[in-house]
């Protein structure tokens, strides 16, 4: 038993790591980025910025997109242009990314946490409406929400904006994890009164860092450019009477987003083979629930996961994770519910027991772009063998 106990990790030691989630590279970011070395335009101003913000707002249907240094600048300035203030408070899921939710302590304000639903992942429209009718009540309306598409699902959104439109409370998506997201034959992230990107090197498509805020309204595209740019009042002269940011996105980023962007629908039916592998070759196992797809959206599938029933499947979902981790397979746990951080524990919340439960169980699987067939099935077998099954 030891002999073969030995065998086995020597065999993990020489197999190839399979990463979460890495950029994948087309062969037409580097001739984008030539372009900016031969023209100079190098910096936070030239021509490919223009062009992929004009192609990014036209794959996404609306009017304006601000390129942006980061995803988490884009929800930052997103509370800015909708008017959130110090002492206000803002809507927003506890299970997310932390991203989702400091911009809202940038600002001074403070979060109100929602549950999510168990099959979504997702805020829950029940509790979320609930909430702002408790709310309007006491006369104490959040400034806005932030709906954030979850590893690229897409949130209910409709009821929830329903009720925001009747109290005038502003509507922010967080489409960073759900670029190519389709509800209903709409991108997510453009139904709001602002949405929100993110390029970073782990997701659909990347700049290697970097973010874009959109919307259909004019003013909101033009006041998150003016705090982009250090609140700059006149191009010329240095006049300042806001406190602004440096969060412009580099000529170099935008050129190399632009070369990706090309390819979005390649990656988006990419990462849709994968989840279909996953859920034809793990259907068959006890104890663990496939990635959902709600009737009428398309999911980019950003990260596949799984939810693993302890009981059934023989195993916790972080028992199954070190297995594969032994294996040299990078399989990750959901977000950790933000509520349950020092920072923020003792906010004002719903009812957040849906969220905790998905933390519980949740285990994201290696879903890169380019993830090759024989990565895969060792992932699907790695995951097979842990199950006591071939």
């Amino acid at each position: 038993m030891e002999r073969s106990s030995q065998v086995t990790t020597q065999k993990a030691e020489k197999a190839e790591f399979i990463p979460l989630s890495i950029p994948h590279m087309t062969g037409d970011e580097a001739e984008e980025v030539g372009k900016c070395f031969e023209t100079n335009w190098v910096s936070s101003a030239g021509p490919q910025i223009d062009a992929f913000a004009s192609e990014f707002s036209n794959y996404l249907g609306v009017e304006h997109a601000v390129p942006l240094v980061s995803g988490t600048a884009a929800l930052h300035l997103a509370l800015l242009v909708t008017g959130v203030k110090p002492g206000d408070s803002v809507m927003v899921s506890t299970l997310t990314f932390i991203a989702a939710v400091n911009p809202i302590a940038y600002c001074g304000a403070k979060p109100i946490f929602v549950d999510s639903e168990r099959h979504t992942f997702n805020m829950d429209p029940d509790k979320a409406v609930a909430k702002i009718e408790e709310l309007a009540a006491k006369g104490q309306l959040p400034k806005a929400i932030i709906i954030v598409h979850l590893y690229g699902h897409c949130a209910k959104v409709a009821p929830i904006i329903e009720a925001c439109r009747r109290y005038e409370i502003a509507v922010i998506e967080d489409a960073t994890e759900s670029l190519g997201t389709r509800d209903q034959g709409r991108m997510t992230g453009t139904s709001g009164d602002v949405g929100c990107y993110s390029f970073n090197g782990n997701k659909l498509i990347t700049t290697g860092g970097g973010g874009m805020l959109t919307t259909r309204h004019s003013g909101l595209a033009e006041k998150a450019v003016y705090y982009s740019t250090q609140a700059k009042d006149d191009p010329k002269n240095y006049d300042h009477h806001e406190i602004g940011f440096n969060y412009r996105l580099t000529n170099i980023q935008a050129a190399m987003g632009l070369a990706q962007l090309r390819h979005v629908e390649e990656f988006v039916d990419r990462k849709r083979t994968i989840a279909e592998r996953y859920a034809e070759a793990l259907k068959d196992l006890p104890g663990l629930t496939m990635n959902p797809e709600l009737d009428g959206c398309r999911n980019c599938f950003w990260l596949y996961c799984v939810l693993v029933e302890e009981t059934d499947f023989g195993m916790s979902s972080r028992e199954l994770m070190k297995s594969l981790n032994s294996a040299r397979i990078d399989a990750r746990p959901f977000w950790k519910p933000i509520h349950t951080m020092p920072m923020y524990q003792g906010c004002d919340a719903t009812d957040l027991s849906n969220s905790l439960w998905l933390w519980e169980r949740g285990l994201n699987l290696p879903s890169s772009v380019g993830l090759t067939k024989s990565q895969q099935d060792r992932v699907i077998q790695g995951i097979r063998n842990a199950a006591g099954e071939s």
